[in-house]
């Protein structure tokens, strides 16, 4: 009604200048009525469309009766002024609208995020006593994890505080997902997973054998390192807070098992060579003294061998320090395939090794060096595709027939070895 009573009010004003040419100079500035009725309707075309309109109609006007050109310019620019004005007030009418709106989205934004907040707080107030006792048990458990540095014994207690914490499940841990239709979906998603009826999760799980289960994956040192599973053959039996539960103590075993890992790593580089990787000669010295006290305490017998790369120097001049790197690799490996479990295997410094063999006697030492000897004669030691060629001088020393302190003994199996590379190199002295 009224986008047709502001044309209806133009239509009929056209109609009294055809009637009355006269009063043309009152028409055109009542046709600015026309423009404030079209704005109720809040459109932007209607007014465009009545000041065309309007214009057609004055320049009639003023080509049909020149003498009122004056007045109908001075009309038809206050209708024109009128539409200009109109239009600047609509656009900061509909600036300040988009404005509110914005204004309305934000607090509505506001209001959802303040309801979620309260939401939480209250079930944060109803979960207190809950918490509180999860609270206490992770004070257990980080003192019950963290008081063994035996990665078994910390899968073993996590699997203990986990059946305690959930009487009516089965609680595993596990290295690998296998064929495990959950612990799949927990490689997959790259997070714990929560089962609460596993025939309506058929796709998830299929072919499961329990009702309700989680599963928590488990990494330590950002590697993969197994995972957690509990299973339950009723449905519904676990929920997002014992996912959250089981996730904390899991996450607590694997920093214990970090702690392990990085004690175990520092542990080897103090005592191990970080090029051959065997042990480091203050390890050697140190083991040599146990060795020593416990032959002598058990009147056994033990020997030590020590070997010298021949003509190393000369070694590394003619094919480059990297060649010399990997020869030390390769012979390292070479006397570890000799060493037995109880015997210790370390590089002494430089180009030199050695190996204690409890409860071995001379003749049975010198037996093994010499097998190492020929052995380190025979390798082709590879290096770029192309083979070269190495040996070692051995000397090899006996408690108690050649000495009855560590340092006596180093001294005789490092006499005999000079004696060795004295004597031709390539031979075992003893």
């Amino acid at each position: 009604m009224t986008l047709l009573g502001s044309y209806g009010l133009f239509a009929g004003l056209v109609l009294l200048v055809v009637a009355r040419p006269d009063l043309g100079s009152q028409a055109v500035p009542a046709c600015g009525i026309c423009l404030l009725w079209s704005d109720l309707r809040r459109d932007g075309e209607s007014p465009i469309v009545l000041t065309f309109l309007a214009t057609v109609v004055a320049a009639v006007l003023m080509a049909r009766a020149p003498e009122n050109l004056p007045v109908l310019a001075a009309g038809l620019l206050g209708l024109w002024m009128l539409a200009g004005a109109q239009a600047a007030h609509r656009n900061r009418q509909f600036a300040d609208e988009r404005e509110t709106l914005l204004e309305q989205m934000t607090l509505q934004d506001q209001i959802r995020d303040d309801e979620r907040d309260l939401k939480y707080y209250r079930s944060y107030e109803e979960t207190v006593g809950v918490d509180t006792r999860l609270r206490r048990d992770l004070s257990d458990a980080a003192k019950s994890l963290s008081g063994t540095m035996d990665g078994r014994e910390v899968q073993t207690r996590l699997i203990t505080i986990l059946s305690e914490r959930f009487p009516s499940a089965r609680v595993t841990v596990v290295g690998g997902a296998g064929e495990d239709p959950l612990l799949l979906a927990a490689q997959r998603r790259r997070g714990p997973v929560l089962i609460k009826d596993a025939r309506t999760e058929a796709q998830v799980v299929p072919g499961a054998r329990f009702l309700s289960g989680v599963a928590i994956p488990m990494k330590v040192m950002r590697q993969a390192a197994g995972f957690v599973k509990l299973e339950s053959d009723k449905p519904g039996a676990f929920g997002p807070d014992e996912v959250r539960t089981a996730d904390l103590f899991a996450t607590m075993a694997a920093l214990s098992l970090e702690n392990i890992r990085l004690y175990e790593s520092v542990h080897r580089q103090a005592t191990h060579d970080s090029l051959t990787q065997l042990h480091s000669h203050r390890a050697f010295q140190q083991r040599l003294q146990e060795e020593v006290l416990r032959s002598g305490r058990s009147q056994t017998p033990l020997a030590l061998i020590m070997l010298d790369v021949d003509h190393f120097k000369q070694y590394n001049d003619k094919f480059g320090h990297q060649a010399g790197d990997q020869l030390l690799r390769t012979l390292a490996s070479i006397l570890s395939s000799f060493a037995r479990p109880v015997d210790f295997a370390a590089r002494y410094g430089g180009e030199e090794f050695a190996l204690i063999l409890p409860n071995f006697v001379r003749s049975e030492a010198i037996s093994v060096a010499e097998r190492i000897r020929a052995r380190v004669a025979e390798e082709p030691f590879t290096f770029n595709g192309a083979p070269t060629r190495a040996t070692m001088s051995l000397g090899v020393a006996a408690f108690p027939t050649d000495a009855t302190t560590a340092s006596q003994i180093v001294r005789v199996a490092d006499e005999r070895l000079y004696k060795a590379k004295h004597g031709g190199r390539n031979q075992v002295v003893g």
